[in-house]
């Protein structure tokens, strides 16, 4: 009678332990929103006035380094789904245009954004590249691409998913690092 006591004893306890871990997590899930991501949006104009069109930017993550390239319009609007954190938004060459984005899980609207001025000083300390596209897809994908990539022209027969049967023809290059 003992034993079977001591148990429904532990039963409990191990049922109460994992309920109260069930609904920490869940509650650490809600709060930092794991699942949730934001938009970030603005319009980068060149030093002088005009839009600044068909340009690159990206938005790199302060604290673990991720980067998420996106282009500009004709009218140098721009437009990100950036999960949760701190962000900087940098220019083609890595000098940063916008610093300390904190995005959430709410839109942000950046407004317009002017790029720095062509002899700007920072340029020398702040200059970093990033390789050329390996896959074109509407997808957002961070940038962290390694020496040796490869890239990938994606067309109408590759966008199908690859099977043992039937790969998707591309064509390669080795990715220049500008």
């Amino acid at each position: 009678m003992k034993n079977e006591s001591s148990v429904a004893a532990k039963t409990r306890f191990v049922r109460a332990a994992l309920g109260g871990t069930a609904a920490v997590v869940l509650l650490a899930a809600t709060w930092c929103g794991v699942a949730g991501a934001a938009m970030v949006s603005g319009v980068l104009t060149e030093y002088e006035g005009p839009p600044a069109k068909d340009r690159q930017v990206h938005f790199e993550n302060r604290l673990s380094g991720d980067m998420f390239l996106v282009a500009t319009g004709d009218d140098g609007a721009f437009a990100a789904d950036l999960p949760p954190g701190a962000y900087d938004l940098r220019g083609e060459r890595g000098l940063v245009i916008k610093g300390r984005i904190v995005v959430d899980r709410e839109a942000v609207n950046l407004g317009t954004v002017r790029h720095p001025p062509p002899l700007d000083v920072r340029k020398a300390f702040q200059r970093e590249g990033i390789a050329e596209t390996i896959v074109q897809s509407a997808a957002p994908a961070t940038a962290n691409v390694g020496p040796g990539a490869q890239r990938v022209k994606a067309d109408a027969a590759s966008a199908a998913p690859a099977t043992a049967a039937s790969a998707p023809t591309a064509q390669a290059s080795p990715a220049a690092v500008k």
